[in-house]
């Protein structure tokens, strides 16, 4: 009788399948994880995005909490939502039902410019402004709600998913 020394070749090409296959699942749990880090980044990118919403809001609301001539009424500051995003071209932001005045100038600008940096942030971006009824001594509260193309998990353009971020704005 003849004794086994060693390991046969369907061991070792058994334990190579084995390590290959391993291997393979790693490589899939890498690239996996790559994509959920760029959706969590673009979701990350909204929320900055939309706190600078806030704050340019805020900013313009200021001089209108800070009025304390008790004998003129406080006027309403400019309502953001009035500007909205174009359809056909996401580039342009129409503020034309805006109310007249150097406040409606810097409301436009402020949100054409938000519109552009938001744009250069997120794939594919829009958004929705709108605001909400319940507001406290007539400053105006905002819905926003921010979308954009994620498709990283996707092969191709038509598969693509939108991503969506809300948040309100007091």
């Amino acid at each position: 009788m003849h004794k086994q020394l060693g390991i046969s070749l369907i061991e070792v090409m058994v334990s190579v399948m084995i390590l290959g296959l391993g291997l393979l699942g790693l490589a899939a749990l890498q690239a996996r994880s790559v994509i959920m880090n760029q959706s969590s980044y673009y979701r990350s990118v909204a929320a900055d995005v939309s706190a600078d919403l806030s704050d340019r809001i805020r900013a313009n609301r200021t001089p209108f909490l800070a009025s304390t001539d008790a004998d003129l009424p406080t006027p309403l500051p400019p309502n953001f939502s009035k500007c909205i995003q174009d359809t056909s071209d996401h580039d342009i932001v129409n503020c034309s039902t805006q109310d007249t005045g150097v406040q409606a100038y810097l409301v436009s600008t402020e949100m054409d410019n938000w519109n552009q940096y938001l744009r250069s942030q997120l794939p594919g971006a829009t958004y929705v402004l709108t605001a909400v009824a319940g507001q406290s001594a007539g400053f105006f509260r905002y819905n926003l709600t921010i979308n954009w193309v994620d498709n990283r998990s996707k092969t191709s353009s038509v598969d693509a998913q939108i991503a969506s971020y809300s948040t309100v704005i007091e």
